[in-house]
C-alpha cells in the first residue's frame, strides 16, 4: 500500500518518462499558459533532469524511495526544491510505470509569481482554496465566529457579511461553503464592483442569442453555481434596479436569461458581502432595504485586525512560517521593536495589508530576521519613527524629489476640491497612502 503522507502533488509516468497522469497545482511554473503537464515528458518540464531523478531511478531499479529531496530547475528558469516519495508499479513482474507524491518549495524571488497563480481552480475541484482551518486566530470573538460558521453551514440560509477591506470576507465565504453539504459543488465568486453593470447583468443571469448585438446563448453565474454557492462581493455597488432583480431571483429561486421568457429553477446558496456598514448604505439609498433583510438571514460582522486581541502577533508568526515554507528560507519573526510598532499601528488594510507588508519584508530582508529597516516608512511614520534609509537620504536629490512629490500631490488635491477619494484615484495610489502623505506635507 502506498503511503503518500501529506504530499499535495502526484505524477504517474511510463517507462520512457512520459507523464501518464498528473495532479499538480502549479503547471504555470513549467511553462507560461500551461494548464496541465499530462502527456509531457519529464524532460519537457525540467531543464536539468538526469537518470538519477527519483522517479526515473525507481522505474529503472524497481525499488521504492520512501523519501527524497532534490533541487530542480524548470524550463522557465524557476528553481524549485522538491520533496516526496516514489514507488514502482509492476505488471507480470516488471515495472511498467512509477508514481511520485511530492511537494514543491520555491526560491523567494518567485513568491509573487507563485501567489499570483495560487487561486487556479486545479488547487480545489470546487473553485476554493480556503477551509475553516485557514482562519488563523486566537481572538475570542473570532474563535466564536469559527464555531458559528460550522453551525451556519448546516443550513441553506442566505448570508450577509460585513467587513472592511482586507478582513477576509471571501475566506469566510469559502469556509462556509466547505463546511456545508454543498462542498463538492462549485463555489463561484463575483466582485460586483469590478465589472460594468451593463455587462454584469448578463454575467449573473445569462444571455440568449439575438437578445442584443453579439449576444450568445450563455448561462449566468446563478446557473453555473447550481447546487453550490454564489458569493457576491461588493453587492452595494449595484444599482437599485439590478438589486431588485437579484431580490426576485433569491426569493423565487428562479432566474431568466436576458432576452428569454423561460424560467430556470435553481438551488444555489447566496452569500453577499460589503465593505461598508449596511445601515449607512440603506440610509444613503445605496442598498435596497428589503434585499438586505432577505440576504441577512445570517449576518456576520468581521472585526478589524486592530480589534482582534493578540492576532497581529499570531498572524505575523503565521505569515513568516508561510513564506519560509514557500521560499525555502529561514527568516526569523520580526524583532520585538518591530512587533511593538505592528501592534500600535491601525492596519487600515487589515489582514491583507499585514500579509503584504511581511511579503515585502521577506523580499528585502538582508539577514535572517525582519528588522525595522525592512518595514515601510508609512508604518514607521505612524509610530513617530523613520527608516534608517530615510534618515540617511537627506541629500539634495532626496530633498528635491520630496519637494517635487509634494507639489504634484498638493496641486492635484486642490484641483480635485480637496477630495481624498478623487485625488487618490487620479494619482493612482491608495487613500491610506495619500492620507499619510498629506499629513506629512501639510504640517
Amino acid at each position: 500500500m502506498l503511503n503518500k503522507g501529506n504530499y499535495k502533488d502526484f505524477l504517474l509516468v511510463d517507462t520512457e518518462g512520459r507523464i501518464i497522469w498528473a495532479d499538480i497545482g502549479n503547471p504555470q511554473y513549467f511553462k507560461v499558459g500551461l494548464t496541465s503537464i499530462t502527456g509531457l515528458n519529464l524532460r519537457d518540464i525540467y531543464s536539468d533532469i538526469d537518470n538519477d531523478y527519483p522517479l526515473l531511478q525507481v522505474m529503472r531499479t524497481g525499488k521504492a524511495i520512501e523519501k527524497f529531496e532534490i533541487d530542480m530547475t524548470t524550463h522557465r528558469g524557476i528553481k524549485v526544491r522538491k520533496t516526496g516519495c516514489a514507488y514502482p508499479i509492476f505488471k507480470t513482474g516488471r515495472a511498467i510505470a512509477a508514481i511520485e507524491f511530492g511537494d514543491f518549495f520555491y526560491d523567494r524571488n518567485h513568491i509573487g509569481d507563485i501567489e499570483g497563480h495560487s487561486e487556479h481552480m486545479i488547487y480545489r475541484g470546487n473553485n476554493t482554496k480556503y477551509v475553516i482551518d485557514d482562519i488563523i486566530t486566537g481572538d475570542p470573538q473570532m474563535i466564536a465566529l469559527k464555531k458559528k460558521i460550522e453551525d451556519y453551514a448546516i443550513t441553506d440560509s442566505t448570508v450577509f457579511i460585513y467587513g472592511e477591506t482586507g478582513t477576509g470576507k471571501e475566506l469566510i465565504a469559502q469556509a462556509l461553503h466547505n463546511c456545508s453539504r454543498r462542498y463538492y459543488r462549485k463555489f463561484i465568486s463575483q466582485n460586483c464592483g469590478a465589472i460594468p453593470e451593463n455587462l454584469l447583468e448578463g454575467i449573473l443571469f445569462g444571455t440568449t442569442k439575438g437578445s442584443f448585438t453579439g449576444a450568445e446563448d450563455k448561462p449566468g453565474l446563478f446557473e453555473l453555481a447550481e447546487g453550490g454557492t454564489l458569493f457576491l462581493d461588493e453587492i452595494n455597488s449595484l444599482s437599485i434596479n439590478l438589486q431588485t432583480k437579484i431580490l426576485q431571483s433569491v426569493e423565487s429561486k428562479v432566474t431568466r436569461r436576458i432576452g428569454s421568457s423561460r424560467e430556470i429553477k435553481g438551488n444555489v446558496r447566496i452569500i453577499a458581502a460589503t465593505n461598508e456598514e449596511p445601515a449607512d448604505l440603506i440610509r444613503q439609498g445605496r442598498m435596497k432595504e428589503d434585499l438586505y433583510y432577505r440576504l441577512a438571514v445570517i449576518y456576520i460582522r468581521l472585526p478589524r485586525l486592530a480589534e482582534r486581541d493578540g492576532d497581529i502577533r499570531k498572524l505575523t508568526n503565521y505569515f513568516v512560517d508561510y513564506f519560509n515554507k514557500r521560499m525555502n528560507s529561514r527568516i526569523l519573526p520580526p524583532e520585538e521593536e518591530v512587533m511593538r510598532i505592528f501592534e500600535n499601528y491601525s492596519w487600515p488594510g487589515n489582514v491583507r495589508e499585514l500579509r503584504n507588508v511581511l511579503e515585502g519584508a521577506f523580499a528585502f530582508a538582508d539577514d535572517e530576521k525582519i528588522t525595522i529597516d525592512d518595514i515601510p516608512d508609512y508604518i514607521l511614520q505612524s509610530a513617530g519613527m523613520e527608516n534608517e534609509g530615510s534618515r540617511k537620504a537627506s541629500g539634495s536629490l532626496s530633498a528635491n524629489m520630496q519637494e517635487l512629490e509634494r507639489n504634484i500631490i498638493m496641486t492635484q488635491y486642490e484641483k480635485d476640491g480637496r477630495k481624498l477619494t478623487a485625488t487618490a484615484k487620479d494619482l493612482g495610489i491608495t487613500k491610506q497612502l495619500l492620507r499619510y502623505k498629506l499629513d506629512r506635507y501639510e504640517k
